[in-house]
């Protein structure tokens, strides 16, 4: 029984005496070491003096522990430390229940950017919730609202961007008149002593004014007569009125203009705000009317109305209609007021060109590492995907080219799916441009996965993630 019990003591002793070897170094049985900042690994050793090292947890970019088959989340961000079905111990991370969206708005928070209003939603995804109109109306994405007297609609498309506009064709509308009336589009109809137009969006606007007696509509500031009485249609600013005037007997009043302190006969001109050249016009009912013939420029040189002439960087322009002095810039004109034509200047993420008329034209975008982009061109940036700098409706923006190929460290082309090797590392192309490492590549043996070892001879290679990093390393065993 002594002998017995003296071996058993010794088998017992040269078990515990078993040591693990992982990477140079001595571990008991049952000892965990973390190994890379990345995966914790066990020793396990047997009574006959075998050993192995076996992956029992992950450690998180936060140093957390996380064992095999579970999962840690702290609201922002959820770990779960998973072997999948080759034996591969992998890090997974998702986003966590309550994570905050971007711009670091709270799981829950509301916000209204511009005219939209978001919500954070759960796993930290920002949610269109809402259109915001001038007076704080809110239309609830998908449904339409009226604004006044039109119907708005509020919608997120396909690609994401969301709109606030009309829910029908402008000229759908129809307006309603006083007496409660529907007008269509383009119809005209009488209020009063006003003529009123039907137009875009339901707004009725008045054209002219109507008296009795006369057939046609008495076009704004005209004055029409009809046996012995004047009748007046005048807009001053914005507002219209309809006067008759009985019509005056001949007598030897002679009505005249008047202006900054002098008076001028019918038919005579004169200058008005150093801007218009006007004639006086004078009515048997003894009113009178400044009449505009021609727009003059700061230079003085006068503009017959509908014509335009180009004065040093401005064009100048005398409007029909209410005849108005109106500027534009001219070939010449600086932009923004500092630069010249062909002058080439940078505003924030884009190059600009000053182009005749005081025109801005984008050239190219600018990526935040200094990466000129053409516009309608794609470049490759220093973080190692593409860009590309693109018009989109009125906008030019610069966003991932999805479609891009990828480009080797050897300078070959190759397009989304392929695979090659870099080194000791597997290369997979996917959107964007971006050769993601999906393995490492063993001389003479072929590919392995991520966080896995081959034991070829006497050595171990190890493929290996930790956070961002790969890592390929060749250790004796």
């Amino acid at each position: 029984m002594k002998v017995i019990l003296a071996f058993l003591l010794i088998g017992f002793a040269l078990a515990n005496d078993t040591k693990c070897t992982y990477d140079g170094k001595e571990l008991s049985n049952d000892e965990v070491i973390t190994v890379q900042n990345a995966f914790q690994i066990k020793c396990l050793t047997e009574d006959n003096g075998s050993w192995k090292t076996e992956i029992v947890g992950c450690v998180t970019p936060g140093g957390e522990k996380v064992n095999v088959g579970e999962k840690s989340d702290d609201g922002q961000k959820v770990h779960e430390c998973i072997k999948n079905e080759n034996g591969q111990v992998v890090l997974k991370e998702s986003r966590g229940t309550k994570a905050d969206c971007q711009g670091g708005h709270k799981s829950g928070e509301t916000w209204t950017e511009k005219s939209f209003k978001f919500t954070c939603a759960e796993g930290g995804v920002t949610k269109f919730t809402h259109c915001v109109t001038a007076d704080g109306v809110e239309i609830e994405s998908g449904k339409t609202g009226k604004v006044g007297a039109i119907e708005m609609k509020c919608e997120q498309h396909a690609n994401g961007t969301v709109s606030m506009s009309a829910a029908n064709e402008p000229s759908s509308y129809e307006c309603e008149a006083k007496d409660g009336t529907k007008k269509k589009n383009g119809e005209e109809y009488k209020e009063g002593n006003f003529v009123r137009k039907c137009g875009d969006y339901g707004i009725a606007k008045i054209v002219g004014c109507s008296a009795e007696g006369v057939t046609e509509t008495i076009p704004i500031n005209q004055n029409v007569t009809v046996g012995d009485f004047v009748h007046s249609c005048v807009k001053d600013g914005d507002k219209y009125s309809f006067k008759t005037f009985g019509k005056q007997k001949k007598s030897n009043v002679v009505p005249l203009c008047g202006h900054e302190g002098k008076t001028y006969k019918h038919g005579e001109t004169f200058i008005k705000q150093d801007a218009f050249r006007v004639k006086c016009v004078t009515y048997p009912n003894l009113t009178t009317e400044h009449q505009v013939l021609s727009c003059i420029t700061p230079a003085g040189i006068e503009i017959p109305i509908g014509r335009s002439v180009e004065e040093g960087e401005l064009i100048y322009e005398c409007t029909n209609g209410d005849v108005s002095l109106k500027t534009t810039p001219g070939k010449t004109a600086k932009c923004r007021k500092i630069y010249n034509v062909g002058e080439i200047w940078i505003e924030g993420l884009f190059k600009v060109r000053c182009e005749p008329y005081g025109k801005s034209s984008l050239v190219s975008c600018l990526s935040k590492d200094g990466v000129e982009i053409p516009l309608g061109q794609q470049r490759r940036i220093a973080a190692g995907y593409v860009m590309e700098c693109v018009i989109v409706g009125d906008n030019v923006i610069m966003r991932p080219a999805k479609e891009a190929k990828c480009q080797t460290s050897s300078g070959e082309t190759k397009n989304i799916n392929d695979t090659w090797n870099e080194g000791n590392f597997v290369r997979r192309c996917e959107s964007y441009g971006i050769g993601n490492i999906i393995g490492c590549h063993i001389e003479n043996v072929g590919p392995i996965g991520i966080n896995t070892n081959y034991t070829r001879g006497d050595y171990v290679h190890m493929c290996l993630k930790q956070g961002d990093q790969f890592y390929f390393k060749t250790v004796p065993k």
